[in-house]
């Protein structure tokens, strides 16, 4: 396997295009992840996830009303390319197996990000309607939503389905909310959001987070705390799960670092060492390639 993240047309001005490498290893599987992708009038521009999460329509969805588009703080964009990359490279391997032959992957960032809101697009074509930004609420499907509670924290929220709604109400001591005309049906409760918001946030914000997830927790409905890295790096769930491998570093020493997924019940995953240094393996892939060459 070969992956390249060029600029596309980079990798045949090296003399190293797809026809060469596969002259000499037919059987090689070249992914070439890009912002644009390898064709198309972008195909030469720069690309970076900042600029592919603002125009495949994410930035425009991400955030509050009155707020900007929100961009993600993470990079989401690449993170998804490098999933569709692997995805792309397991499927080439299955034909490489049988009839011998291998491909390119062509990963941009871009359709790697469009694919998770590409959904709006047949909306739009089907109603003529574009959606607008919700913050934490959900566009077909209430309640759901973030709540401040009384020590400050948060917890997330999301009882859409009609018996986990009914459990909610009961739990909060407001059954009568379930035969309420604004919030009988999912529909209503979408249309009177604000109303339902409030009763919500009233109730959650008498207590604890810790006090509002247990008694949620006893009753089955269904929330969960807002967490931070460092809540969640020593979480119960994180511990018992085994959310975290160690790696050791000659610099920084021992360092958390999320474990390998997903979890393959035969082979699993497991890590052998740290990242390398930069050029570290340059001899051995080097030499690699050399008896490829002669061979």
């Amino acid at each position: 396997m070969f992956i390249e993240n060029f600029v596309p047309g980079k990798l045949e001005e090296l003399g190293l295009g797809p026809d060469v490498l596969h002259a000499i290893n037919p059987k090689l599987v070249i992914v070439r992840v890009s912002g644009w992708g390898q064709t198309g009038p972008y195909k030469h521009k720069p690309g970076f996830g900042t600029l592919v999460e603002a125009m495949s329509g994410f930035a425009h969805l991400n955030g509050f009303p009155d707020k900007p588009p929100g961009l993600p703080p993470l990079a989401m964009a690449d993170m998804y390319a490098g999933l569709y990359g692997a995805f792309g490279t397991l499927a080439t391997l299955r034909m490489v197996e049988r009839d011998g032959r291998g491909q390119v992957v062509d990963v941009s960032l871009f359709e790697s990000m469009f694919s998770t809101i590409a959904s709006e697009a047949v909306k739009y074509a089907a109603t003529g309607k574009v959606s607008e930004r919700q913050g934490n609420q959900a566009v077909n499907t209430a309640p759901r939503n973030v709540y401040v509670c009384a020590d400050g924290k948060y917890l997330a929220l999301s009882a859409s389905v009609q018996t986990m709604y009914e459990r909610l109400a009961r739990t909060i001591g407001r059954p009568e909310l379930i035969e309420d005309p604004r919030f009988a049906t999912n529909e209503g409760r979408v249309q009177n959001s604000d109303g339902l918001n409030e009763i919500l946030s009233t109730y959650f914000g008498q207590r604890s987070r810790e006090e509002n997830l247990e008694l949620m927790a006893s009753a089955g409905v269904t929330v969960a705390p807002v967490l931070n890295a460092g809540e969640l790096i020593d979480h119960p769930y994180a511990v018992g799960r085994g959310l975290f491998d160690t790696a050791k570093d000659e610099e920084i020493g021992d360092c958390p670092i999320p474990a390998a997924i997903p979890r393959l019940s035969e082979t699993p995953g497991r890590l052998r060492r740290g990242a390398p240094k930069l050029g570290e393996h340059n001899k051995e892939i080097l030499a690699e390639v050399e008896h490829r060459r002669k061979t």
